[in-house]
């Protein structure tokens, strides 16, 4: 029996190879952009999942009460990881890490660089995490000063050709680290990404301070291991206070969060996760799309061989054998179809790869359990597409099917399933399309938003730790810069847009006890705003001759909007404790991302001196002119002999993880919205070809009874435009209401007029698609078409 079904599958496929190829290649896109997409969310919900027992692993968080809202912080004090491991049995390890915020490493004066993915931790981190040793001993790594533990990248291009344990690396110009360790290179599916490791420990040494000691900061991420069989949600509600005994006058509670969530649920936000959300949605309705046409394609095709299938029923075969006939044919289709979707998928990965700036790959023996869901989808797949025509063909009634009287049947009625499913092809193109409008548009908005400062045309240095200084004050500095042709302003600050971030709870004068709000702040020069461009929208600028400015402060739009000040009445008010008075607002500009929120921001006098750490800013008529960059690193490299800096422009690499995000949304939903038209394309041609050829003789008698082509070609065309007008009137509510679920605090306004386009686009394109075939259809000779079959 299986034998005759596969030959008797084999036949009906070359005798009807147009259709057979074109229902394969429908498929297999469709298959192909499942496999892919279904990748992207299997990555994106994978990371940190190399580390063992990472189901057991959370981040602790902070959730903050504030005077406007409720925020998340992912930073506490390093001590919450020490009062966790002694006082809670549920727990494992608990662990703090902190970024170093950038060091110049340095084995020689080539081989100097600015490695900005260092972090400070406990001695037992790799513990907790499973870091893969290459040398060296994860026991005795870090449990000293000094000692430092690099990725095997960073240690290859610090140590070329040679064996870096042992060595020494020189940090900053001023002190040492002795190599203890090299590890692995991280996954690059890491929130942890990481290029060495220092212990907590060198802090201590190096500032003779001592990160555990100190409750007021909020720098360090804490990660926990709960033992097995620990109710993580239930030990949330136990250490949910915990904060309270060292932290008086704050709302504040702690939570966890399991380590995979971490990437996808940024801060208190649902961002990324919508982002996950909608890439699993475009490939479950690709793969529908592709299966609708599936479903329509075979039930129209099948029904060309009405007459085999009655006289099958007529010499006793049953309706279950017919069933199993058409989805045997089914499936093989569809595997045939999941071969070809692979290799599309290999072909077209690294295309994709790009668009959506992640490394994936399909691993057919390691990733065993994702091949089997593929199988299983491709199965399910089959059957379901190939059990709606199967049992509508296995239904016809055989006399009907013999006298080629099927198509009169109220077995299949003018309003059937199959204009349905067209329908629903049209509609998720539509919105295809009007979502990656929506998500591009979207995109080119923030990517182009005013930041609120002039990025363009401002170079930045950073310098660490400088004791040695030709002269300690930045006003002597600026007066030699702005002696070289090109250089327009200078100024100097501990953080600036998008280099640092620092932040803390502020209140005000008038605030209530305990009534505080997370403000980002910052100390810089009072040339700093000129410098960036920052407009003030009322007040002065610092004057650094004005002995009072040192207890000055310059607030932005957000800080007094928050608040409820007039502008004017802002001027004079005492914040932070009234350690500071308000001389001036300036406009809000964007600190770290235009996809995030712009915060509360308070700018204080940074006096000028030039010895620690900083970011020199310098704005120039032209950031590509050699010659100016040439001069200010001379004049640099004079005022700071023995320290290390960086002199760049500073729009350079400003792109965020957010920014990836978005980008790889457009890109995605751009390049799927034309493989869903295509395949519905695909679909609507090949069904009207069918459609036409039951209507020959129907078109042949009305020619000869007089009617014009053009008569005829408006009764064939006129289900269609109404099908692709319900298709709009579906599409394009749900297209504005997915625009609208977009989780950007800025958003663009709508453009209903590109919606209106794009709607009598889809229309033409639908007409173009059904008239190449009808055209064809009623311009026949009706001498033929009566003489058809």
């Amino acid at each position: 029996m299986f034998r005759n079904f596969l030959l008797l599958a084999v036949r009906n496929f070359f005798k009807n190879s147009t259709y057979s190829i074109i229902n394969i290649f429908g498929l297999s896109v469709g298959l192909a952009s499942f496999i892919m997409l279904m990748l992207l969310v299997k990555y994106e919900t994978s990371y940190d999942s190399f580390h063992n027992d990472h189901k057991r692993i959370y981040r602790v968080e902070q959730l903050v009460s504030l005077a406007d809202d409720q925020d998340t912080w992912n930073q506490l004090p390093a001590g919450v990881s020490v009062e966790l491991e002694n006082n809670y049995p549920e727990i494992e390890e608990a662990i703090a890490i902190r970024e170093v915020w950038g060091e110049y490493l340095s084995t020689s004066k080539e081989r100097t660089f600015l490695e900005p993915k260092g972090f400070y931790a406990n001695p037992d981190v790799f513990d907790l995490f499973s870091y893969k040793f290459i040398s060296g001993n994860k026991e005795t790594a870090l449990d000293a000063p000094m000692k430092i533990v690099l990725t095997e990248s960073l240690a290859k291009k610090l140590f070329p050709g040679s064996d870096p344990m042992g060595q020494n690396i020189l940090v900053d110009s001023k002190r040492t680290y002795h190599v203890s360790g090299i590890i692995e290179d991280v996954p690059f599916n890491t929130n942890t990404k990481l290029s060495y490791l220092i212990p907590f420990s060198t802090y201590t040494n190096v500032y003779n301070s001592d990160f555990f000691q100190k409750w007021d900061w909020h720098d360090t991420r804490i990660f926990l291991k709960l033992h097995e069989n620990v109710d993580y949600k239930l030990f949330e509600n136990k250490i949910k206070f915990l904060l309270d005994d060292f932290l008086k006058d704050r709302e504040e509670e702690l939570q966890l969060k399991p380590i995979w969530k971490v990437h996808v649920q940024q801060g208190d936000g649902d961002g990324y996760w919508i982002a996950v959300v909608l890439y699993g949605i475009v490939g479950v309705f690709t793969l529908a799309l592709a299966a609708m046409n599936f479903i329509n394609l075979t039930t129209a095709y099948s029904l060309t061989r009405a007459k085999e299938i009655g006289v099958k029923k007529v010499l006793g075969s049953s309706k279950f054998t017919l069933i199993k006939q058409f989805l045997g044919e089914s499936l093989i289709i569809v595997f045939i179809s999941l071969l070809v979707a692979l290799t599309i998928s290999e072909a077209t990965l690294p295309l994709f790869n790009r668009i959506v700036s992640v490394p994936l790959n399909i691993e057919y023996i390691e990733n065993w359990e994702f091949i089997l869901f593929i199988v299983g989808i491709t199965v399910f797949t089959g059957v379901t597409s190939g059990l709606y025509p199967a049992l509508v063909l296995s239904s016809l009634n055989p006399l009907l099917t013999i006298k080629n009287q099927v198509f009169v049947s109220n077995k299949l009625k003018k309003y059937s399933m199959r204009r349905g499913l067209i329908i629903f092809q049209l509609v998720m193109s539509m919105v295809f399309v009007l979502t990656t409008l929506g998500v591009s548009g979207q995109f080119k908005y923030l990517k182009n938003k005013d930041m609120g400062f002039d990025k363009k045309n401002l170079l930045i240095s950073k310098i660490k730790e400088t004791e040695k200084v030709k002269i300690n004050e930045f006003s002597a500095l600026r007066e030699e810069l702005l002696q070289i042709p090109g250089v327009l302003d200078a100024s100097v600050s501990y953080n600036s847009p998008f280099n640092g971030s620092w932040g803390r709870m502020v209140n005000w004068e008038g605030s209530q006890v305990g009534e505080q709000m997370n403000s980002r702040f910052n100390r810089a020069y009072a040339t700093f705003l000129n410098t960036m461009k920052i407009d003030l929208v009322t007040g002065r600028h610092f004057n650094p001759n004005r002995a009072a400015d040192s207890a000055a402060c310059i607030v932005n739009e957000e800080f007094v909007n928050i608040i409820g000040w007039d502008y004017e009445e802002a001027i004079g008010k005492r914040v932070w404790d009234k350690d500071y008075t308000i001389i001036g607002i300036s406009k809000d500009f964007h600190e770290r991302s235009p996809f995030e929120r712009i915060k509360p921001y308070i700018l204080i006098h940074h006096p000028g001196y030039l010895t620690g750490w900083k970011n020199i800013l310098i704005r120039v008529e032209d950031e590509s002119n050699v010659e100016v960059q040439r001069r200010v690193r001379l004049k640099l490299e004079e005022y700071f002999p023995e320290s290390n800096f960086d002199l760049r422009p500073f729009d350079e690499n400003l792109s965020t993880d957010a920014e990836r995000i978005y980008e790889g949304m457009a890109k995605t939903f751009g390049f799927f919205s034309v493989i869903s038209m295509i395949i519905a394309i695909i679909g609507l041609f090949t069904l009207v070809s069918f459609s036409s050829k039951r209507k020959v003789k129907e078109i042949g008698i009305r020619k000869v009874l007089g009617a014009k082509p053009s008569q005829i070609y408006a009764k064939l065309t006129k289900e269609y435009i109404l099908l692709i007008i319900i298709a709009n009137a579906i599409a394009i509510p749900f297209g504005v209401f997915l625009f609208k679920a977009d989780p950007s605090y800025y958003k663009q306004d709508i453009n209903y007029n590109q919606i209106l386009w794009i709607s009598l686009f889809s229309i033409i394109i639908t007409l173009l698609t059904v008239s190449i075939q009808v055209i064809k259809s009623s311009m026949a000779n009706p001498v033929k078409s009566l003489r058809y079959e």
